[in-house]
């Protein structure tokens, strides 16, 4: 069993606020909601925070142990929060260092993620030549097919839409369309 730590609220009200042991999330949050007695948590909005419970016995432990030695000098206790605040990050930065130790830093980056391929070798394939760009001729409405690029020309020569769209037998709005989209510019 693991022990949670469990706050839900809803329009900014607190609904629920205490520890609960369950032994996942999703067990602890079906606990709340039956505490509650509720049936769905829409509109609730809640956390789960898993409490380490093996850190904060440990830290209980250092706290007693320094407790048991200052009764033993006869020096007058000190309030709890001021023994148990450097006792925590004391033991905090111990357990911090071992993990740090326990994963050697990569002095090289990590490889770059690689195209998985299971019909092929593990020899990486050659790169295929780039196609050169051209300009797709597509339909107009009534099936013909518009060489853009000399739009285009006739219409930087010109700087005319009505001319361009007359000569091309087009609308002047397609003509015009096609140049705020590319941004042509008459000369």
């Amino acid at each position: 069993m693991k022990l949670f730590k469990l706050i839900a609220s809803r329009a900014g009200q607190v609904l629920f606020d205490d520890r609960v042991e369950a032994e996942s999330p999703r067990e602890a949050r079906e606990q709340m909601k039956a505490l509650l007695g509720m049936s769905s948590l829409t509109g609730v909005v809640y956390a789960i925070t898993e409490i380490p419970v093996d850190l904060i016995q440990s830290i209980v432990d250092a706290r007693l142990a320094e407790a048991v030695q200052r009764l033993q000098s006869g020096r007058p206790p000190q309030r709890v929060e001021d023994l148990i605040r450097p006792i925590a990050a004391e033991v905090a930065r111990e357990q911090l260092a071992s993990l740090r130790t326990a994963q050697p830093a990569s002095a090289e980056p990590p490889p770059s993620p690689q195209r998985f391929d299971a019909f092929t070798s593990g020899e990486a394939p050659p790169e295929p030549p780039p196609r050169p760009r051209r300009t797709p001729r597509r339909p107009t409405a009534d099936g013909r097919v518009v060489d853009w690029s000399a739009v285009r020309r006739l219409y930087r020569r010109t700087g005319s839409l009505k001319q361009t769209a007359a000569r091309f037998e087009l609308s002047v709005n397609s003509v015009k369309a096609r140049c705020r989209r590319e941004g042509w510019t008459h000369e």
